[in-house]
């Protein structure tokens, strides 16, 4: 139940008005009803008829304790006037000045309170509100960020991960052209890049063919002037609206993604509307871009068995070519490794052997069996991956045949970090022979 006792700033002004008048009448009332022979209580040590406008001081304020004490102090006067009481003692002027000074006294402290009362309110209301504010923002971001947290947790963007759905996807479909994958295609980058509308095209020398081939979501008629789009054009390469390439004017797009072979031939794009606003990280991008480039040489050349023989020594050269591309452009690194059996015997046959089987996901061999001899690309291996697979290989031939590589006559004559230089990349083409 509300009430305004405790709070007077909220009181109707008739009301306030009514309880001065009130507090003061009994105050000039009840002394001339109890205490007839003497009404201004002077002989009793403390006037009792200035407690009503001390409590009106303290509820309201100096105005109306100002007021309701003189109001007192008349009345008093004129009923001593007119005769209607007879007391037995006289005002005392000394203590009546004194009574005033304090109801003056009282009322000027309850205002300066009620100002000091009402300036904390304000503050309070202010960092109450800031604080409401805060919570529902904490809450968004906290609600946003557990939704993340459970994306990310049922599925790292991982680039190992990724370019070995990608192999599984585009070795699956019956026929391998832009056309009739571009929806499998769509859904890796949907999965792997939180995509919310977007759309794959054809492109057909350097211009877009509308409508798209897939799409997630109504897109909007394709734009060559688009400046995301120009961008991507003379870059060959993935532009975001993060990049300085592409500010140079308003784009209806987030993200374009060329599809293009080793060669930069760009035969198809996939052009972004609207993503989710955490993947336009630079990890997710370059994921993106990757994905996009293996894309375009898995549909450009048939071949995508990982252990190559000789005669497949070109798609193999091209792959080198891409891991290099990909070292220089993303910092992704890649090893080369030329592994040679100078003793071809059972046991080095043997290990050739385990070398196919214990293969990694995205590893690419090329092997001549006649020369025993074995390329091996290993794309996303660091230094420490190399030379673990190294020492792994040790230690098989050590568990299987008690001697090491070298007493097995397996020499290990090329280690090659990613990227390389054209010339060191020309060379390779003779690796195989």
């Amino acid at each position: 139940m509300k009430t305004h006792f405790f709070r007077p700033r909220e009181v109707p002004e008739l009301q306030i008005w009514a309880e001065v008048f009130i507090f003061t009448a009994l105050a000039l009332g009840l002394p001339v009803l109890f205490n007839t022979a003497d009404p201004f209580w002077t002989q009793g040590g403390f006037s009792w008829p200035v407690l009503g406008p001390l409590l009106v001081a303290l509820r309201y304020g100096f105005s109306k304790g100002f007021i309701s004490i003189l109001s007192l102090l008349i009345g008093q006067l004129l009923l001593v006037e007119t005769d209607i009481l007879t007391p037995q003692s006289d005002f005392n002027i000394n203590a009546i000045l004194g009574y005033v000074i304090v109801i003056m006294v009282t009322g000027e402290f309850r205002d300066v309170w009620d100002r000091t009362n009402q300036r904390q309110t304000i503050q309070l209301e202010y960092v109450t509100e800031r604080l409401e504010v805060f919570t529902r923002q904490y809450h968004l971001i906290s609600s946003s960020h557990d939704r993340l947290e459970q994306v990310l947790a049922g599925h790292t963007l991982s680039l190992r991960e990724s370019l070995q759905a990608v192999r599984e996807s585009i070795g699956q479909l019956e026929e391998r052209c832009l056309d009739k994958a571009a929806q499998s295609i769509l859904n890796l980058f949907v999965e792997y890049g939180t995509l919310e509308k977007a759309g794959i095209y054809k492109v057909e020398n350097n211009i877009i063919v509308d409508p798209p081939l897939a799409a997630i979501g109504k897109m909007n008629t394709v734009s060559m002037s688009d400046p995301l789009v120009s961008a991507m054009f003379a870059e060959n390469e993935l532009v975001s609206v993060k990049d300085v390439k592409a500010s140079l004017g308003v784009s209806q797009y987030h993200i374009a993604i060329p599809i293009t072979d080793i060669s930069d031939t760009v035969y198809g794009v996939i052009l972004v509307e609207k993503v989710q606003f955490f993947a336009l990280k630079n990890t997710t991008l370059t994921l993106l871009a990757v994905m996009a480039g293996h894309i375009g040489d898995l549909l450009r050349h048939e071949i995508t068995n990982p252990v190559m023989q000789a005669n497949e020594a070109p798609y193999f050269i091209k792959q080198v070519k891409r891991a290099n591309k990909e070292a220089k452009r993303y910092k992704i690194p890649s090893h080369l490794l030329k592994i040679t059996a100078t003793n071809i015997n059972p046991e080095s046959r043997q290990l050739m052997k385990y070398l196919s089987e214990a293969r990694r996901g995205l590893d690419i061999y090329l092997y001549n069996n006649e020369k025993q001899t074995l390329l091996l690309l290993m794309p996303l291996a660091d230094e420490l991956e190399k030379t673990g697979f190294i020492a792994r290989l040790n230690s098989w031939s050590k568990g299987r045949t008690g001697k090491n590589l070298t007493d097995l006559g397996i020499v290990i004559e090329q280690q090659i970090a990613l990227p390389i230089n054209n010339d060191d990349l020309k060379r390779l083409v003779a690796f195989h022979d």
